[in-house]
């Protein structure tokens, strides 16, 4: 019987221990805080902006979000994205990725060019270029000069005379050569080729005169936009016909 007894209490006790650790369990994994979640912060767009959009700091804003929302090419520097252009367009809310974006000196030319405008070359020499002190983003005015012309009809001869004459107005350069942007070591050669933006009435008028006249490009001073009216210039505007002998046929 005391043997019995000795089980009984045995199993009490074991009942007891086993009790007790369960009531810690549950007693510690209640008051145990919850592990917090971790975010990370992005950059998203604060609109829609369009494609060749040169982004500033009210196109962005910051938010968070948990690691496995962020896309791996996604930027997390403001300094990677302000004064970055668009390849096309991004949504409202959607995360700024590295390879949405170009870097300025090596925008596509379509990128550069502003709207309703048309680029446009030309070759040029020392003089056409101003002695090479013309730089992308720099604006000229076009001026050409076209030889006098003879015609013949049946019954009379026409001359047209020579005439120098502005034919574009402030006009910007978009690049130099190939370059649109140009390094101290670029700019001691002289480029073979000036690329200007013009607008398609203005293009017709460069190409016409580059194919049938001479070209020169005149440099403005920085921030000076305002357009002259001018008729051009014949020989008697430069310097009148003096010592003209007619002779009778």
């Amino acid at each position: 019987m005391e043997s019995v007894n000795k089980k009984v209490i045995l199993i009490a006790l074991i009942m007891a221990v086993l009790s007790t650790f369960l009531v810690y369990v549950y007693i510690r994994n209640a008051t145990t805080k919850p592990e917090a979640r971790r975010y990370v912060y992005v950059y998203v767009a604060s609109d829609t902006l369009p494609p060749k959009h040169k982004i500033s700091e009210k196109d962005i804003k910051q938010v968070k979000v948990t690691p496995e929302y962020v896309n791996s090419n996604a930027i997390q520097n403001k300094a990677d994205i302000i004064g970055k252009s668009l390849k096309d367009r991004i949504i409202e809310g959607e995360q700024i990725l590295r390879d949405r974006l170009v870097e300025e000196n090596n925008l596509l030319m379509a990128f550069n060019i502003p709207e309703g405008k048309r680029a446009v070359s030309i070759d040029v020499t020392e003089q056409t270029e101003v002695a090479n002190h013309i730089r992308p983003g720099d604006f000229v005015d076009v001026i050409a000069t076209f030889q006098k012309e003879e015609m013949d009809d049946k019954e009379k001869k026409y001359i047209i005379l020579g005439v120098t004459s502005t034919v574009i107005q402030n006009a910007q350069i978009l690049a130099l050569g190939q370059e649109q942007v140009v390094g101290e070591e670029k700019m001691k050669e002289l480029p073979k080729t000036v690329t200007l933006a013009v607008t398609p009435q203005e293009a017709e008028k460069l190409v016409f005169s580059s194919e049938f006249g001479t070209i020169r490009l005149a440099l403005r001073p920085a921030g000076d936009d305002k357009i002259t009216n001018s008729p051009g210039v014949i020989r008697n505007d430069v310097t009148p016909a003096r010592g003209v002998t007619i002779l009778s046929k």
